[in-house]
């Protein structure tokens, strides 16, 4: 009987060595998820290039519009070996999105939101039940 709850006890802590274990690699994922998305961001805000916008036209190819300078605007068309470029067009010809100030274009906000309000259900509408 004994050695039956010392089993017991040393699978418990298997398992909570397991849990504390998953949940620093996911930390460590997250974390570093954070980082390299933070040095990307930085890196390609300090650089002479921008992409303004872009239209996927099929699979491999789409159209783009690159701001390359202080204010020089180029139409160039992307395709899976070659990059055209199409025309130059100038700043007042574009149309910038426009987001509220302080307010980024992902709302994570929103989406932890609606993570948190279907996470225990299964992903069912309140509507639903």
């Amino acid at each position: 009987m004994i050695l039956l709850q010392a089993s017991s006890i040393s699978s418990l802590g298997q398992l909570v060595a397991a849990i504390v274990m998953f949940v620093v690699v996911v930390a460590l994922c997250y974390f570093t998820t954070h980082f390299i998305g933070q040095y990307q961001k930085k890196k390609l805000s300090t650089g002479n290039f921008a992409i303004v916008d872009s239209f996927r036209i099929a699979n491999n190819k789409f159209i783009a519009i690159v701001k390359a300078g202080t204010d020089s605007y180029y139409i160039i068309g992307v395709g899976k070996d070659e990059i055209t470029l199409i025309d130059k067009i100038d700043k007042d010809q574009i149309s910038f999105k426009s987001y509220p100030a302080g307010k980024e274009q992902v709302d994570f906000g929103r989406f932890r939101e609606m993570f948190k309000k279907y996470a225990g259900r299964g992903g069912k509408d309140d509507s639903e039940s």
